[in-house]
């Protein structure tokens, strides 16, 4: 299932950058959860290999609690709980695996921080709030910003003025084509990385199961 939402976000990146409206969105979505996704089938995995309680899901540590995996949305704590079963069963995963799967990737660890630091909850590109204004290419401007606005430094600007019956701006909007860029990027190294590691664990823990 993973794989598919990964599969379904390279359609729409393959895409021409405007020929699908606001795709960043449902990409950045579709990364958020197939990251999501490749992390628990990874806990599984290393679950059943190391601890075989006969629990499927194991429970995930939220803010010092214990919690039922499939409650859990936060990456940052998914991402803690399949490090340190692989930290704790060490010495094993050494003597099962070719693969030096310890320490993890920086890359990856610095991914996965920034997805945590905006999507805690795991409902940052769920649900649009008049809050979450990084999710709208529509961007608030003032009347002063507009006219101020430095196009050799800049690039062009693209926007939508509201004026009243005397021609004075009352609100003013910014398109940004380059919505969600950092998000985009963030989802698109943990996700490639997880489906790796995903993959991975698979074939040296589980016979590719």
């Amino acid at each position: 299932m993973a794989g598919a939402f990964k599969a379904s976000a390279e359609v729409l990146l393959a895409a021409e950058k405007d020929s699908v409206s606001h795709r960043e969105l449902p990409t950045c979505f579709l990364l958020r959860h197939a990251t999501e996704l490749f992390l628990k089938s990874a806990i599984v995995v290393a679950h059943r290999a190391f601890v075989g309680t006969g629990a499927d899901y194991p429970a995930v540590l939220v803010g010092g609690k214990s919690r039922p995996m499939t409650n859990v949305h936060g990456v940052g704590a998914l991402y803690a709980a399949l490090v340190g079963i692989l930290t704790e069963h060490e010495t094993e995963l050494k003597k099962r695996a070719r693969t030096a799967w310890l320490p993890m990737p920086d890359e990856l660890d610095k991914a996965i921080g920034e997805i945590e630091a905006m999507d805690e909850r795991g409902v940052f590109f769920r649900y649009p709030t008049e809050r979450n204004e990084a999710k709208s290419v529509n961007k608030p401007m003032t009347a002063e910003e507009l006219a101020g606005w430095d196009g050799d430094q800049r690039g062009p600007l693209k926007a939508l003025v509201m004026v009243n019956n005397d021609d004075e701006i009352v609100q003013a909007y910014r398109y940004d084509p380059n919505l969600l860029t950092a998000e985009l990027a963030a989802l698109q190294v943990a996700c490639d990385w997880l489906n790796s590691i995903h993959v991975g664990l698979r074939m040296e823990l589980a016979g590719g199961r």
